[in-house]
C-alpha cells in the first residue's frame, strides 16, 4: 500500500540544469500542519511511545472542557489528518506556501470556498477517496445522503458533526477555528516554540539537498518509506492508505514534521 504522486508537470527539460530540474518543489514548515500531528499524537498516544513524556505533560495541562471538545472532533486527526490542515494546497493558483504562523496558516483555512472546506472534512469522516473528482456535495442531494451514510456508519459523532457541517459550514468553520486557537493558548505555542527551530534546520538542509543532489537523495535519505523515479516522476511513499494523485503544473510542497513519521 502507498501514496503515489505524479511530478511529471514538475519536472524542467533534461537538459536544464540539476538545480533548476525541481524549482517548483518547496520544502516549507507548517504551524497548522504540526499542531494536526500533534493532535493526532494525543488521541492515539500508543502509537507515539516515544512521544510518551510530551503526550503525558499535555495531557495534565488540558482543562476538561477543551479535552471534551477535543474528542468532539478528534476523527479529523486519530486515524490520518484531514485536508483543512494543509489549507494552503487549496488556494486557488496552485503556488501558495504554508504560513509562518499558526494565525497565517488559518488565515490560509479562511480562503478556502465553503464548498472546499466541507469537502476537505469529508474526505475524513465519510471515506471520499482522495484519488478522485468530488463534486460539489453542498449542492447535490444524492451527495449529501451518501455522505450522510457514510458518517452514521462510522458512529453517531460522526454523523451530527457531517450533518452540521452541509447544514451550515460558516458556523463548523468558526467552531474549529476557535478550537484551534484555544489549543495554540493550551499548549501548541509552547510546542512550536520548541520544534520551529529544528523545522526550520530541516527544510533548509531538504532544500540544500534537493539543489545540490537532486530529489532521489532529498527524500530518500530522508525516510526508507520514499522511493523516486526520476525517469518516470513518480514518488511512491509507503503508507496504509492507497492514493495515486499528481501535482499538475502546480507546485509541490514537502512539510517537515518534528512529531509525526516519517518526518515530512
Amino acid at each position: 500500500m502507498s501514496v503515489t504522486i505524479d511530478i511529471t508537470g514538475l519536472a524542467a527539460d533534461g537538459s536544464a540544469p540539476e538545480a533548476d530540474r525541481w524549482a517548483r518543489i518547496s520544502v516549507v514548515p507548517s504551524p497548522l500542519a504540526e499542531l494536526g500531528m500533534a493532535l493526532h499524537v494525543l488521541s492515539e498516544p500508543g502509537h507515539h511511545p516515544e512521544l510518551g513524556g510530551w503526550t503525558a505533560a499535555v495531557s495534565s495541562r488540558l482543562s476538561p472542557h477543551l479535552a471534551d471538545r477535543l474528542c468532539e472532533a478528534d476523527f479529523l486527526w486519530r486515524t490520518t489528518f484531514s485536508d483543512v490542515f494543509w489549507a494552503f494546497a487549496g488556494v486557488p493558483g496552485g503556488r501558495v506556501l504554508p504560513g509562518a504562523t499558526l494565525a497565517e496558516d488559518l488565515e490560509l483555512l479562511d480562503e478556502l470556498t465553503d464548498e472546499q472546506f466541507v469537502q476537505a472534512a469529508l474526505e475524513f469522516t465519510c471515506g471520499l477517496r482522495g484519488d478522485t473528482p468530488r463534486p460539489g456535495t453542498l449542492d447535490d442531494p444524492v451527495l449529501r445522503r451518501r455522505a450522510l451514510d457514510m458518517a452514521a456508519a462510522r458512529g453517531p459523532m460522526q454523523e451530527r458533526f457531517t450533518r452540521r457541517l452541509m447544514e451550515d459550514p460558516p458556523a463548523i468553520r468558526a467552531w474549529l477555528r476557535h478550537l484551534l486557537l484555544d489549543c495554540e493558548e493550551a499548549f501548541f505555542a509552547d510546542t512550536w516554540a520548541r520544534v520551529q527551530p529544528q523545522l526550520a534546520a530541516e527544510a533548509r538542509h531538504r532544500t540544500e539537498l534537493l539543489r545540490r543532489r537532486g530529489l532521489t537523495e532529498a527524500l530518500c535519505s530522508l525516510s526508507g518509506a520514499f522511493s523516486v523515479d526520476e525517469e518516470a516522476a513518480l514518488i511512491t511513499v509507503d503508507k496504509l492508505p492507497v492514493v495515486r494523485t499528481a501535482t499538475g503544473d502546480g507546485g509541490l510542497v514537502l512539510v517537515p514534521t518534528s512529531l509525526g513519521r516519517p518526518h515530512v
